[in-house]
């Protein structure tokens, strides 16, 4: 660990993705508690959070046209749209002229940078790293995301109640402003992966190719479908348990994700301090586990102290989940190939984002906390299916 902070390249990708991920859970939970404020509608919640997901549909693409061009160049773009998008928000809202098409077109541009990361930002560092530091390098940059996470979230809700939505959204303009500077002194990934001639389709196809030649990396995929269909959608029904459930205030709404992220960082430093490459795959596993039981713990509750600590759970296994999930694809992938892979894992989860607009629709037909029971027991199932389908997956030693 400290071999990579003395590292300077590894030590700007870290604070890049640290002043960022502040505002990577904080917009989704304000975006939420905004949307339900004007509409009343846990449907409109979801597709406010379906929106911010929905790039990550076409994440092979990403990952194609990233094995073509340089890293860092794609990354100060996309920092630098983000960074236009919020302050357009923010003056949006100052003139008393925001509406929610608004925030959802928002969230379609700031998906997209989000779902670059795998395929720029992470991929550059774990060439920064090497590979036998990708899973602690990886641990780490998670550990401090989720760090952030513990207050953006609580800091969100209090900017919301006190400022309003554009407050948060000024945030965004600073954050990502100090990212770009970041980025802008970075000469690591200036050079593309791949040259030639080769059509893009024949890029995407041998990503597929790798994919079908590892057991483990198609469990690793599959895995991360079935929980971001069934599991992870829980999240845009916070702001919606939060206030009708637990009849809670937005920055008390803002607590509940920050114990999230609190559970989540603390999943995180277990794993960067005690996890070895021989456990990766288990803790992959147990990591999903502990999304869905949380989950499901959290609808199940009526106590706003009993919620919290299924968050925790929830938060944890989160940790797990996806410092694990990049880590173990990685490692199973040719060098030359890893941004086009990370773009094809992007896409799985992606396609698991479609479970926010189901339990968005499911919430309006039998209530929020009926439908993420049934989401989370669906996830359950699916992880048990998946274990016994692909088991390289958790029994690989690296």
């Amino acid at each position: 660990m400290r071999a990579l902070i003395a590292d300077s390249a590894f030590r700007r990708l870290w604070l890049i993705g640290a002043t960022t991920g502040i505002m990577r859970w904080l917009d989704m939970v304000v975006a939420g508690i905004y949307v339900f404020d004007v509409t009343g509608s846990p449907t409109w919640v979801a597709i406010v959070t379906f929106a911010r997901a929905a790039p990550m549909i076409v994440g092979v693409m990403f990952g194609a046209l990233a094995a073509r061009m340089p890293l860092a160049r794609l990354m100060r773009v996309g920092i630098a749209a983000v960074a236009l998008t919020y302050a357009s928000l923010a003056i949006l809202a100052a003139l008393d002229a925001l509406a929610v098409w608004h925030v959802t077109a928002g969230a379609l541009v700031i998906g997209t940078y989000w779902s670059s990361e795998n395929s720029v930002r992470r991929t550059m560092m774990c060439a920064v790293a090497g590979m036998a530091n990708t899973g602690t390098a990886i641990s780490f940059d998670w550990a401090t995301i989720n760090g952030l996470r513990l207050a953006g979230p609580f800091v969100g809700g209090v900017l919301y109640a006190a400022f309003g939505f554009g407050a948060t959204c000024v945030l965004g303009v600073v954050c990502f402003a100090a990212a770009l500077m970041l980025a802008l002194g970075m000469s690591t990934g200036s050079v593309a992966a791949l040259s030639g001639q080769r059509r893009i389709w024949d890029d995407i196809a041998e990503s597929f190719a790798v994919v079908r030649r590892s057991t483990t990396v198609q469990g690793v995929l599959a895995v991360s479908i079935c929980l971001n269909f069934f599991g992870f959608p829980y999240g845009s029904m916070i702001p919606v348990i939060g206030k009708e459930v637990l009849h809670a205030a937005p920055a008390d709404v803002g607590l509940l994700s920050s114990t999230e992220g609190l559970g989540a960082m603390l999943g995180a430093i277990g794993l960067t301090a005690f996890v070895r490459p021989a456990w990766f795959g288990r803790a992959f596993l147990v990591g999903s586990f502990a999304v869905a039981l949380g989950a499901l713990g959290f609808a199940l509750s009526q106590v706003y102290a009993l919620s919290q600590v299924a968050l925790l759970l929830a938060g944890a296994g989160m940790s797990f989940f996806a410092a694990m999930q990049s880590t173990q694809v990685l490692a199973h992938t040719p060098a030359e190939r890893r941004s086009g892979i990370m773009g094809v894992l992007t896409t799985t989860i992606g396609l698991g984002q479609l479970g926010t607009l189901h339990i968005g629709w499911l919430a309006s037909r039998i209530g929020a906390p009926e439908a993420v029971v049934v989401s989370a027991a669906c996830a359950v199932a699916a992880l048990i299916l998946c274990a016994w389908r692909w088991p390289a997956m958790w029994r690989d030693r690296g």
